[in-house]
């Protein structure tokens, strides 16, 4: 499945346009303590409306648990009008570890994981699914084994030959590299999704999406309703003795 990432530097993005070439689209809602991608509310509320699947990133400049925590719930205030039928991710990079840096903060491997599960755990307690956006540099230095592990991962890896039916590692979504969609001005960073989120979320009951409805469920409820049958079994096969019953009890 073919996922694009975007915040406000592709600009103005003609939705309609890149609907049909895509099967989802994790957007930027913001980045640090509060501040909001600009172009978010409008990227969302689009692909809203024209049922694009869309999931979000919140950029990380945080270099305390605590402000790792507050981060997540700008990102669940961001999130919470709109329809998410992706995951939401954790994005640290280099930028954050500097900022903490600036700030006299030694960045280490347990301060990284420290803030992860502490942005994670925040975004999960209001019953979204989480993930964390990570390269192999930062895997190794920093996230060990909550990355694809407690954690799904959302992989930054871009080799010179890329065959997406075999990604660099485990992961539910592969960034490979760049490419051109139509709608969108220049090339946009483009991923691979190897977990069908769209119906895994709803069968765990996350994101505060409807659960999926099996294809028979308007003809299950009907035939309990009329009591033809309890509903119950859907997947055995009928004798032909409770196919009689059935047929008798239509009747009435």
């Amino acid at each position: 499945m073919k996922y694009i990432d975007v915040s406000e530097h592709q600009g103005v993005i003609d939705w309609s346009e890149v609907k049909g070439h895509i099967d989802g689209v994790m957007l930027r809602a913001g980045y640090g303590q509060h501040t909001m991608d600009k172009q978010f509310v409008r990227n969302v509320t689009e692909c809203n409306r024209l049922g694009i699947p869309c999931g979000a990133y919140w950029f990380s400049y945080a270099y305390t648990a605590d402000m790792a925590k507050k981060e997540a719930n700008s990102f669940l205030r961001a999130v919470k009008p709109y329809q998410m039928d992706l995951p939401l991710a954790y994005d640290y990079e280099y930028d954050s570890v500097k900022t903490g840096e600036k700030n006299g903060k030694t960045i280490t491997a347990a301060l990284v994981q420290s803030m992860a599960n502490a942005f994670c755990q925040t975004v999960e307690s209001a019953h979204y699914w989480c993930m964390l956006y990570a390269n192999p540099d930062f895997i190794n230095r920093y996230f060990g084994t909550l990355a694809g592990g407690r954690y799904d991962l959302w992989l930054a890896q871009w080799p010179t030959t890329v065959d997406v039916t075999k990604p660099p590692r485990t992961c539910g979504i592969w960034q490979w590299g760049g490419s051109t969609v139509p709608g969108i001005n220049g090339s946009v960073d483009t991923n691979e999704a190897y977990k069908d989120y769209l119906t895994f979320l709803r069968s765990v009951g996350c994101n505060n999406l409807p659960p999926v409805r099996p294809w028979y469920y308007e003809a299950q409820q009907w035939v309990i309703k009329n009591g033809i049958s309890d509903g119950t079994r859907p997947d055995d096969a009928a004798t032909r003795a409770e196919v009689w019953q059935m047929l008798m009890e239509a009747r009435k």
